[in-house]
């Protein structure tokens, strides 16, 4: 169930980019904190959601800034 004011399309391409990120290991820093958010005891779909967050976050700062990203600077 979709939160009051969410966009399930971007929910799901979110979800998409991360795990994209998994698969590929790129960046690797992804895949090491899905597993260190499992270790603490959140559920795979929440560190999801909790990585899908930190994308939305550098995503919006990138087209606020209009500025090319840097991959370097993570």
């Amino acid at each position: 169930m979709e939160k009051k004011g969410s966009n399930p399309v971007l929910h799901e391409q979110f979800h998409q980019i991360v795990e994209q990120q998994i698969r590929e290991n790129y960046p690797r820093e992804t895949k090491e904190t899905l597993d260190r958010l499992i270790r603490l005891g959140h559920s795979r779909h929440e560190a999801i959601h909790k990585i899908g967050a930190v994308v939305v976050e550098e995503l919006f700062g990138v087209l606020k800034s209009k500025e090319k990203f840097d991959g370097n600077v993570l």
